[in-house]
């Protein structure tokens, strides 16, 4: 009798659960990449196994609710892992600038993504927390190499801010090849002396995105606007793009300009090329980094840059492929513009006594891996 029911409280918990969720989807997804890779540094050529060359390696969840009339609340979490020592990636909250701000300190859960919204068909969607700035997602769809690779264009995007913590998120629906994305983070701070809001709207930033999307053609126009944390100076960045699709060959065109009120003012300019043939795809791009800021001090002068990056993969099907990319900068004056993928700048490094690469050294990177999603 007991048994009967225990069998019984079962079924009905099982069957309480299959209605509330009768009108949510929740979705486990992630991708894993690992690469070697190979570094040519001012100590000699270096070699590692990497995680995330072409694209970072994570899980997450995300998952929506219908709520009728055509609305619906939307959630998502995304956890980098670095599959080399199994660390976690994006873990670390506290902030590398004063244009930086946190929370909190400690580790990070999901720190690739941890947002709630509501999401209209009609009026687009609105969401909550930590996500990609609109610009990062601009210039990424851009790039020939989709902000991968050791030949991709985070090597040349200069003034690129990857995500936001405290954000607050618009996407709107397409409108004749039309849309827009639109960001704005909080510069709020409770623990962090680098971010205490010593000035008013101190780390406040606001970024949107204009895009067209029709046909052969793709382009992007994206402006961010960054305010110190600790000082009245201002941060703007812009970044512009085009993609044509001819089928035969896509070409790519990039360009990147950030200035502050301070000492920077840096700009680059890139041109690629995809080449789609059967399950292969190959990239090339070459790229100027016009390093303008201190012009008055003879040694911050024309610490410029030129990057030239190739790559290419092959698809064994809709998700598994390898790949292969080499890239190179070519440092003037006494820049230290490094090679980085779409994770890290491998044993690359140029801060603090074991500096790998110095001032006008040209470092070089190479690699091949394995990326499968699921």
């Amino acid at each position: 009798m007991k048994h009967k029911i225990m069998s019984a409280a079962v079924l009905g918990l099982f069957a309480a659960s299959a209605h509330a969720q009768t009108n949510t989807g929740v979705t486990l997804y992630g991708i894993v990449d690992g690469d070697f890779r190979v570094d040519h540094t001012t100590i000699g050529t270096l070699k590692s196994v990497g995680s995330g060359g072409e694209s970072g390696t994570r899980w997450g969840i995300r998952g929506t609710e219908d709520l009728g009339n055509g609305l619906r609340a939307t959630f998502n979490f995304e956890q980098g892992v670095d599959i080399s020592d199994n660390s976690s990636s994006q873990g670390n909250v506290t902030p590398t600038t004063p244009t930086s701000p946190v929370s909190s300190t400690g580790g990070r859960l999901f720190g690739r993504t941890a947002t709630v919204g509501l999401a209209s068909a009609s009026l687009g969607e609105v969401r909550f927390g930590r996500a990609y700035t609109p610009f990062y997602v601009a210039w990424q769809a851009i790039d020939p190499m989709g902000g991968g690779f050791v030949g991709g264009a985070q090597n040349y995007a200069v003034g690129n801010t990857t995500r936001f913590d405290n954000g607050v998120y618009y996407s709107s629906p397409k409108f004749y090849g039309l849309s827009i994305n639109a960001a704005y983070r909080l510069g709020e701070s409770t623990t962090s002396s680098v971010a205490a809001g010593a000035v008013k709207s101190g780390g406040n930033a606001g970024n949107a995105t204009l895009t067209y999307s029709a046909g052969p053609v793709l382009a992007s126009y994206s402006y961010m606007n960054t305010k110190n944390a600790i000082d009245t100076s201002t941060t703007r960045t812009h970044f512009a793009g085009l993609v044509y699709d001819f089928k035969v060959v896509k070409l790519h065109g990039l360009f990147f300009k950030t200035r502050d009120d301070l000492t920077t003012d840096q700009r680059a300019y890139a041109l690629g090329v995809t080449v789609p043939y059967g399950a292969f795809s190959f990239f090339a791009q070459g790229a100027r980094i016009d390093n303008r800021y201190n012009q008055n001090d003879s040694t911050l002068k024309n610490n410029d840059a030129n990057f030239i990056g190739l790559g290419a993969n092959y698809a064994f099907s809709k998700r598994t492929d390898i790949y292969t990319s080499w890239a190179k900068q070519v440092n003037q004056g006494g820049a230290v513009f490094v090679v980085t993928d779409a994770t890290n700048a491998g044993l690359m490094t140029t801060a603090g006594a074991g500096a790998n690469v110095l001032p006008g050294f040209n470092p070089w990177s190479a690699q091949v891996g394995i990326r499968h999603s699921f």
